[in-house]
């Protein structure tokens, strides 16, 4: 649909495509960050840990003071297990919550865009090659003749009918007898290229051909 297409439809097309890839490029960023900074809960349990184990350490020392007994050192073995408990979890969470952070943000940004990249891409990009092709064949004197007869038929398959009979009044007709400068100037019109070309090459010239690729 994409080669046959006028160029305002393809220009509209490409519009609305980049416009649905930065929609869910912009959404999928968004919910990436949000949950990247939610595993930073993770960081916190991670300090909370660092906290205990301090504390841990304290007590161990204070275990070390005469008269005190051995009461303060088992309770600080027993805390700083706890805080390197807590550490580990808070270093899990915070891994796996940066891991589904991405995880999500890629599974949100491809999945609804591949599937209309898929078949636009290629569609796209064979328009292009053509468009360049004809491009490169408008600079040609030797092929231009040829050039205009490939156009002119292209006209009659891809220009729609009312177009044509503004055009003219028996486009098959034309095509027979040899008259294909309005059909190929419609062909060019179609495809983006300026209609004011024919008249340049017609002059001899070989003007740089512009329109969207």
């Amino acid at each position: 649909m994409i080669r046959r297409a006028d160029a305002g439809f393809v220009r509209m097309v490409d519009g609305l495509v980049v416009f649905w890839v930065v929609l869910w490029a912009a959404l999928a960023g968004w919910v990436g960050f949000s949950l990247w900074e939610l595993a930073d809960v993770g960081n916190t349990l991670v300090q909370s840990g660092q906290t205990l184990d301090s504390a841990g350490q304290a007590l161990q020392r204070a275990g070390d003071i005469p008269l005190i007994g051995d009461v303060p050192e088992q309770l600080g073995t027993q805390v700083r297990a706890t805080g390197a408990d807590i550490i580990d979890r808070g270093q899990e969470a915070l891994a796996y919550g940066r891991q589904l952070a991405v995880l999500l943000a890629v599974s949100i940004g491809l999945a609804p865009v591949v599937p209309v990249l898929l078949p636009y891409l290629p569609a796209r990009l064979a328009r292009r090659r053509e468009v360049e092709t004809v491009r490169r064949l408008l600079r040609d004197p030797e092929r231009r003749a040829s050039l205009d007869v490939y156009l002119a038929h292209r006209a009659v398959d891809t220009v729609p009918l009312h177009r044509l009979e503004r055009l003219t009044a028996d486009p098959w007709g034309d095509l027979t007898h040899g008259r294909v400068g309005t059909l190929a100037t419609a062909e060019l019109a179609r495809m983006g290229l300026t209609g004011d070309q024919r008249s340049d090459r017609r002059a001899g010239s070989a003007p740089e051909a512009r329109g969207p690729f």
